[in-house]
């Protein structure tokens, strides 16, 4: 089922959370929800499922109005943070709980709901956890019982709110891959909500970047993060170093003419030699070194500037140039981006 947020606005007191949204969740799509804290993605969650009213807007599902029905009746899974199961009750009791309660509505003998319920267990590999307790799992096993009680009921889209963000890393990366693959097989249309730019760069079809509750641009993963639309997606979806100088065709010319302009690169994008390369090269100091598994982070000082860089390179690369802490050397930025300055850094 598709979705059309419709110029949908939204206040509380003297605080404006979403201001005039238009969105299109297509059929079938993974969709992440990314910003900081504040920019209004939990709000416009809460809106679709039913959980909030909007001060204006309207919410089309599947092309009928769907802007007054109730939670209950917009055929939604929610999917909580904390995932608020039932504690008295055991995994199998948590997912057929929907199921009992639709019972009569739904048409569905107890043996029926008995085998409905065993089989979403098997798809998410916890069938041999139906006897236990939510007491008794661990946090990726409660996330994913959560996951499952909200299919059960066949729901037409599936709302999660954070749904790793109560998870320590190992878990959360494991989580995430294992929901992009249950995703490939139901195809169920799907929004989730983050604030972790790595998440929903791996697990979302098309990302929606948010910021003081505003849309501020909408693409799969690749286009947000290789063509972002202005300096906060640019900033928001990783570090950047921060080229103050004159700007030229080829790059930061500080001591040449040419209008003024700042250019931004990411720390993979940073090449560091002991010699001058280029006219573009830099002088730098080594400041800091950290080694991080594979990659090597460093920490220099620009020794025309003083500025503070960050790099970050392989170990391998870093071996090759041998500079340590306290060395003079070189860095040549590649791809850098010119923004108009409407966001600080």
């Amino acid at each position: 089922m598709g979705i059309d947020v419709r110029a949908v606005s939204k206040r509380f007191g003297g605080f404006s959370a979403l201001e005039d949204v238009s969105l299109e969740v297509r059929s079938g799509e993974l969709l992440a929800l990314l910003g900081p804290s504040g920019s209004g993605k939990t709000t416009l969650l809460r809106i679709i499922a039913g959980l909030e009213v909007a001060d204006s807007g309207s919410l089309i599902f599947h092309g009928e109005d769907a802007t007054a029905r109730r939670a209950r009746d917009r055929e939604v899974g929610f999917v909580f943070q904390h995932y608020a199961l039932f504690k008295h009750m055991t995994v199998f009791e948590n997912v057929a709980f929907g199921l009992s309660v639709k019972r009569r509505r739904l048409g569905l003998t107890r043996a029926e709901i008995a085998r409905k319920v065993g089989d979403l267990l098997k798809l998410v590999q916890m069938d041999w956890l139906a006897d236990r307790y939510p007491s008794q799992l661990s946090g990726g096993q409660r996330q994913r019982v959560a996951l499952v009680r909200a299919l059960a009921v066949e729901p037409k889209v599936v709302l999660l709110d954070e749904p790793f963000g109560a998870l320590d890393a190992k878990v959360r990366g494991e989580l995430r891959r294992w929901i992009r693959r249950l995703h490939d097989e139901i195809h169920l249309t799907s929004v989730f909500v983050t604030h972790d730019q790595d998440e929903a760069l791996e697990v979302a079809d098309r990302v929606v970047i948010m910021n003081q509750g505003k849309i501020e641009q909408i693409g799969t993963p690749e286009e947000v993060y290789d063509r972002p639309a202005n300096l906060f997606v640019y900033t928001f979806l990783g570090n950047v170093n921060l080229f103050r100088g004159r700007h030229a065709r080829e790059g930061v010319h500080p001591e040449n003419g040419g209008g003024e302009a700042d250019a931004y690169v990411r720390p993979h994008e940073i090449e560091l030699f002991r010699e001058r390369r280029s006219e573009q090269s830099v002088p730098i100091v080594v400041s800091h070194v950290r080694a991080i598994g594979p990659i090597v982070r460093l920490e220099l000082k620009r020794a025309d500037t003083g500025d503070l860089l960050e790099a970050e390179l392989t170990k391998e690369r870093y071996r090759e140039i041998g500079l340590a802490v306290g060395e003079a050397g070189f860095v040549d930025p590649r791809n850098l981006r010119f923004f108009e300055s409407d966001y600080s850094i």
